[in-house]
Parts: structure tokens; C-alpha cells; sequence
């Protein structure tokens, strides 16, 4: 070999690996920033997803309202039964909302409204009259408690105690329900509970101050979460990627995991009392479990659905998921599946369901719930480890 085709041979060895070197640098580049640019994607599709769930609970509450507002007027079974409709179509979006919660958004921050708007359970005997006390509650005691008005309301909402819930959807589901003491249905308060019973006028006007709280509270989180306002929407943009994206899935985590199956499903399920369910005097905890389950697929899945149909798509915490972790992103596909499934097969009422012994359908089909959203919890923690960042699947309390 001549010594020029030597010197070629050395300079091209010596060239070659730099050469592979750059091409491996490119190539993490490229990768490294299609995952910036998804994850930037995936952040504002989530905040438009919060904004129109939000938009679509005022909206619904507004008509539940108006619903109320008609019955007060009116007291009849007929509206009666119109407005327990009303809180049923109004409760579908908020549920969907849940999976914002637990990072300390305007939802649950120091001063958020969550405690407010779904606080449970409630002792009943703070609002009002119960089968072993008729003289019980907020409303039978004006000496204590004379102006009922949403800012009074506020006040005494927990205070001495956790169960003291005096606001919120499931205040207002209490005084539309009353205590439920059917097993084949919900509770049956009567409608003249607002016309001729006793302080039946101080009733009117606790309805009327809870729905006016409501719909207060819902519209500052709407405020918080429009799109070009200078609000936690702007801050939560902005804000570096990763921190936004960990905030999302410890949202995602903490519902699945800690709260629906643990909280609203396995305390139920092991104690069998009705006290236990999240929505007991309507009846309607199947509805809890599975449009918490809805909520979480809208941000998995970047969709939502508007209450008039309309469908918002973008990208959703899946496809950043599917970058970094392949195998929990399919695993997550399955169970979400499944747990859906699992939830509507529940049969209702919910406190029905978790009667019986442990071997019977319903309640092994619970359990089944159960471990399914522990799971999901578990490789929803598992994606955010992938991206370098640890997701609780506890609450600290």
C-alpha cells in the first residue's frame, strides 16, 4: 500500500466515528425537540379542555338555577322533580372536572373553591331536619344561624368539623333528596318541605343561597382558565413544560388512584354504608365513578365533548406518553378501557351494590374497579418517571 492511500485510510478512520457522532447528536436533537414540541401541544390542549369542562359546569349549573329558582317559586312535585333532573345534568360536567384537582390549581389551591363546591361526606344534620332529629340544622335554628346568605353559607361550611358541609352540590342535593332510606331508590324529600312545613321560607332561601355560592365559585374558575387573559391559564403555558406536564398527570395519578378507588370505591365497599357513597341521597354515585373515568380519558386522550355535542380534539398526555413510555401507555389504553367498562356495569343504586358478601357479582365487579384505577394510577406515575419526575399516587394529609 502507497503511503497516500495509508494517510486516506487513517484520516477516513479517524473522521468516521466524529462523523457517527454528529449524526447520533442530530438525531437525539430532533427527537429531543419533537418531544418539546408535543408536550408544549399536549399543555395547551389540556388548558383548553379545563376551560371548556369548566365553561360547561357554569353553564349547567346556571340551568339548574333557573330549574331551582322555579321551584322555589312554586313549590310543586312536578318542579320538584325537575330540579333533582337539573342537578343530575349539572353534575356530569363538574365530574369531569375532578382530574384537575390536586396540584394546587384555582381549584384546590390555598384559597380554591374545591371545599365549597363537592365536600363529602356531609352530616345532614348541619343543613337541616333528619328522621332522628326534626329540629336539627342550620335552617330550624335561626337563633344561631339568623341570615342565610351565600357568604354566610361560606362561613359555615366545615367549621367544627370536616363533615360540617353546608355548601356545595351535595348540599344541594340534600335539600332537593332529603335522606334516603329506600332500597330501591333515592330519597324522597317532599316538596312541601317548601311551601307548608316549618321554616319552609328559610329552606327556600338556603337553596337559593347554595346555588348563588355555586355558580359564583364556577365562574372564577372559568376566569382563571380563558384563554388570552392574563390569568393561572397564561402562568400555566408559560410555565417550563415539564412542570406543567407533572402537574397534569399527578392530577391523572391522584383521581384514579387515590381518590376514586380508594375514597369513593374500596371505603364504600368495605364498610357497606350507604353514608359511604359520594352522591347518597340522589342516588347517583355510578354517575361519579364513571364520568371521573370520562374526565381522565378527555386529557389522556386530548378530546372533549361539549354538553351540545360539540367535540374539541388536540393532543393529549398520550402522545407525549407513547415518546417515553410505549409499554405503560398501551397498558393504560387497556385498563381505561376496562375500568370503563367495569364502571357501567356497576349496578344502580351504588348502595345497593356494595350489599351483600364478597362473592357476589356487583361487589366483585367493584373490586375489579378497584385494582384496575390502582393500576392505571401506578403507570400513570410510572409515565412521569420516565420523564425524569417522581407523581405522588398519595395524598399527604
Amino acid at each position: 500500500m502507497n503511503t497516500t492511500a495509508k494517510n486516506t485510510i487513517t484520516a477516513l478512520c479517524c473522521f468516521l466515528p466524529w462523523f457517527g457522532g454528529c449524526q447520533n447528536r442530530d438525531v437525539n436533537g430532533e427527537a429531543e425537540n419533537k418531544t418539546e414540541g408535543i408536550i408544549s401541544e399536549v399543555i395547551e390542549t389540556y388548558a383548553e379542555i379545563v376551560y371548556l369542562a369548566y365553561s360547561d359546569s357554569l353553564h349547567k349549573a346556571r340551568a339548574m338555577t333557573e330549574s331551582v329558582e322555579a321551584f322555589v317559586k312554586e313549590p310543586s312535585e312536578e318542579k320538584l322533580q325537575a330540579a333533582r333532573q337539573s342537578w343530575i345534568d349539572a353534575r356530569l360536567p363538574y365530574l369531569q372536572t375532578e382530574v384537575f384537582r390536586f396540584y394546587g390549581g384555582p381549584i384546590d389551591d390555598a384559597d380554591g373553591p374545591e371545599g365549597l363546591l363537592n365536600a363529602w361526606p356531609m352530616d345532614e344534620a348541619y343543613v337541616d331536619y333528619v328522621k332522628e332529629a326534626p329540629e336539627a340544622g342550620i335552617i330550624n335554628n335561626p337563633q344561631r344561624y339568623p341570615e342565610i346568605n351565600s357568604q354566610t353559607l361560606a362561613e359555615w361550611n366545615e367549621k367544627d368539623g370536616e363533615e360540617n358541609v353546608s355548601t356545595g352540590y351535595h348540599a344541594i342535593e340534600f335539600l332537593l333528596w332529603g335522606q334516603d332510606f329506600r332500597a330501591d331508590g333515592p330519597g324522597d324529600r317532599p316538596h312541601t318541605d317548601y311551601s307548608t312545613k316549618t321554616n319552609a321560607e328559610r329552606r327556600k332561601k338556603y337553596l337559593l343561597a347554595a346555588n348563588a355560592l355555586l355558580l359564583e365559585k364556577l365562574e372564577d374558575l372559568v376566569a382563571e382558565w380563558e384563554p388570552g387573559k392574563d390569568n393561572y391559564r397564561r402562568t400555566f403555558e408559560e410555565a417550563d413544560p415539564l412542570e406543567s406536564l407533572e402537574k397534569i398527570l399527578t392530577g391523572m395519578t391522584l383521581l384514579s388512584g387515590f381518590e376514586l378507588a380508594g375514597e369513593r370505591l374500596l371505603v364504600a365497599y368495605e364498610s357497606q354504608a350507604q353514608e359511604d357513597e359520594h352522591s347518597c341521597f340522589s342516588d347517583t354515585t355510578h354517575n361519579d365513578c364513571i364520568y371521573d373515568l370520562i374526565g381522565i380519558q378527555n386529557v389522556w386522550q386530548g378530546r372533549y365533548e361539549k354538553v351540545e355535542g360539540k367535540v374539541f380534539t388536540g393532543l393529549g398526555i398520550r402522545e407525549a406518553a407513547i415518546l417515553k413510555a410505549p409499554e405503560k401507555t398501551k397498558a393504560i389504553d387497556e385498563l381505561l378501557a376496562r375500568s370503563m367498562d367495569r364502571a357501567k356495569a356497576i349496578p344502580a343504586p351504588f348502595d345497593q351494590a356494595i350489599l351483600g358478601d364478597d362473592e357476589s357479582t356487583a361487589r366483585k365487579g367493584i373490586l375489579t374497579l378497584v385494582e384496575n384505577l390502582e393500576d392505571i394510577s401506578e403507570n400513570f406515575a410510572g409515565v412521569g418517571f420516565a420523564f425524569g419526575f417522581k407523581v405522588p399516587t398519595e395524598v399527604d394529609e
